[in-house]
């Protein structure tokens, strides 16, 4: 009709706009290209940049390539090996799925795929200019893939100049190809950026090594391992001790199926995992990997593909949650060692990264050997090429270095039994010396931790010891203060807070916890109030409970400028260290300072 005001978009408007869904930036390329070397089986990928990524992103692999009629037709939208029929939606087990990412590539950018399967067959070239097939021809490669984009944004000028400077965007590159080099600890990376290396990763067996590889030995020695099955959710990987912390989350990597993803119940369920042990504003390391039936996670959400639906949402939750407590209260990370090993005859220097000792469930899935190359001198020197292609550390005359055992330790070595107390630093400080050098102890704090758990557990069982008053103390609220206390009598009774409703918006206090008998009740009453201020969800009333008990353990801790005797300071580091988190008090701060005897031997010049 002559009045009508829809109409169909072009094909290659329709292209872009669905490009800009998938391709945000050049890391976007990156990351979507990584996915299908690695669906494809790839165990080496190269990642080429130039201009961060602005003029040229090159993708190589050694996976299992493509035929010559399957190269051309990828660039076709919707067009994918990885899925079938409609159920195979229910059951996605491969990273890419929805045939977008070659078209979105080409359709803002000029594309050159060569690729090539096993079998002596020609290889294709197929060149791709914005959305347009320009040229298939055959050529000669060795199995594998190569994806070359050039002048990304080149017809989408709106597009490119959303585009950040060149550290910005490579920054985003280099995120995006530690994410997958993270999930994959068998396939060999190399990224580089206008012709210098950024990051090279060689196979190992543990994920550890992957980490200590890519985030430097001191990372990762402050990890605690996790490992949680309960037969439909299986949570594996390592989370950093509560003191060792970010002020953000961006060392934060949580993977469903080997997918990297951002969601929201999961980043909660990490928080709530450490409970009070963070401070306030920080944020745990974390490499965490989820496995569950596919057919329980809807990853069809979002064409990025980083936004996951669980089916039992709750269920992910607490699990998650459950296995990052159950791992903190093991005190349990990983210990660094001296590694006094020389390369045996015949064997080859080889730079690279750690690789660590396999445990028995890694049995049979070993990595496969990988070539030597040459690298810089450094740390990367010190690992040489058994003759099974398996890694090892070399040791010289001049060499040392720290390397993973596979024994697990506390959190911190620190054993407060192995120190002797020397006394007080302004009546607030327990000072302590051992062999090992000197430790201070924040005494308040110290003891903050011994009430809380002690409490906690009083009220888990129900056995809180109760002091009744004398004289019951009569307390006036608002209506909202007094409707909030009255739909918490029941639990606050269960802490020895046994308040009844006295006229209008009124409540007498009968009884208080023990500890608290010399408290100020009346000022208490009013915290109690605040800390029950916003409570909602279920996991929410918990945590306001918990605020509860660290506010009543703190109120009756030892105060600063308190002296004590050498009597008292031993049965408090008694009792300290037979708590479950004898390194950190219930809001997170550190209870303790160490210095190390041979820090102190360096600072006067003695070594």
């Amino acid at each position: 009709m002559k009045d009508s005001r829809i109409r169909v978009l072009p094909q290659d408007m329709a292209d872009k706009i669905a490009a800009g869904e998938v391709i945000e930036r050049p890391a976007s390329v990156v990351k979507e290209l990584l996915e299908n070397a690695i669906d494809a089986g790839a165990t080496q990928i190269g990642i080429e940049i130039e201009s961060a990524g602005k003029q040229l992103i090159r993708v190589t692999d050694n996976g299992c390539g493509m035929f010559p009629e399957d190269a051309r037709l990828a660039f076709q939208r919707h067009a994918t090996s990885k899925i079938g029929p409609a159920d195979d939606l229910m059951s996605i087990r491969t990273l890419g799925f929805r045939g977008e990412a070659l078209p979105s590539i080409a359709s803002i950018a000029k594309v050159r795929l060569v690729t090539a399967r096993d079998g002596g067959q020609a290889g294709s070239e197929v060149l791709v200019d914005g959305g347009a097939v320009r040229q298939v021809k055959e050529t000669a490669r060795p199995k594998g893939t190569t994806v070359e984009v050039r002048h990304i944004f080149f017809n989408t000028p709106a597009r490119k100049k959303f585009l950040k400077g060149d550290t910005t965007e490579s920054s985003h590159i280099t995120q995006a190809a530690t994410q997958q080099a993270l999930a994959n600890p068998h396939i060999h990376f190399t990224l580089a950026h206008n012709g210098r290396k950024v990051f090279k990763t060689l196979p190992a067996e543990q994920g550890l090594y992957r980490i200590a590889e890519l985030f430097g030995t001191d990372l990762a020695r402050e990890l605690v391992r996790v490992e949680e099955d309960n037969g439909r959710y299986r949570l594996e990987g390592y989370v950093s001790n509560p003191v060792y912390t970010r002020s953000n989350r961006s060392a934060q990597y949580f993977y469903v199926n080997r997918r990297f993803i951002r969601d929201k119940v999961i980043l909660h369920a990490t928080q709530s995992g450490y409970g009070h042990l963070l401070p306030k504003g920080q944020y745990p390391v974390l490499f965490l990997f989820l496995s569950m039936d596919p057919a329980l996670l809807d990853v069809n959400v979002h064409p990025s593909k980083a936004e996951v639906r669980f089916a039992f949402q709750q269920e992910v939750h607490q699990f998650v949650g459950g296995a990052i407590r159950a791992a903190l209260s093991k005190n349990e990370s990983s210990r660094v060692v001296s590694v006094p090993q020389s390369p045996p005859a015949g064997e080859v220097p080889l730079a690279g990264a750690p690789v660590f000792p396999a445990s028995p469930r890694d049995a049979g899935h070993a990595a496969p050997p990988v070539p030597s190359a040459p690298g810089p001198s450094g740390v990367l020197d010190l690992f040489y090429k058994k003759a099974d292609g398996s890694l090892a550390v070399q040791s010289g005359a001049n060499r040392h270095f720290t390397d993973f055992d596979k024994n697990l330790l506390p959190v911190s070595s620190l054993i407060y039994s192995d120190f002797e107390p020397l006394g007080q630093l302004d009546n607030s400080f327990i000072v302590l010396q051992g062999s090992k050098g000197i430790v201070i102890v924040d005494q308040h704090i110290a003891h903050e931790r011994i009430l809380y758990e002690r409490f906690r557990l009083a009220a888990r069982n129900r056995n809180v010891e109760v002091q009744q008053l004398l004289f019951p103390l009569a307390a006036q609220f608002s209506p909202g203060e007094a409707q909030l206390i009255a739909d918490h009598l029941e639990t606050l009774a269960e802490f020895g807070l046994e308040l009844e409703p006295f006229g209008d918006n009124g409540f007498l206090l009968r009884s208080v916890p023990a500890i608290l008998k010399n408290d100020e009740h009346s000022e208490l009453l009013r915290d109690i109030v605040e800390e029950l201020r916003g409570v909602g969800k279920v996991e929410t009333v918990d945590e306001k409970y918990e605020e509860l008990i660290i506010m009543m353990a703190c109120r009756n801790a030892i105060k600063v400028n308190h002296p004590l005797d050498k009597d008292q300071i031993r049965k408090l580091l008694f009792d300290l260290q037979r708590t479950e988190m004898p390194y950190t008090c219930p809001h997170g701060r550190p209870i303790a300072l160490f210095m190390d005897m041979e820090d102190i031997l360096k600072k006067f010049l003695r070594k």
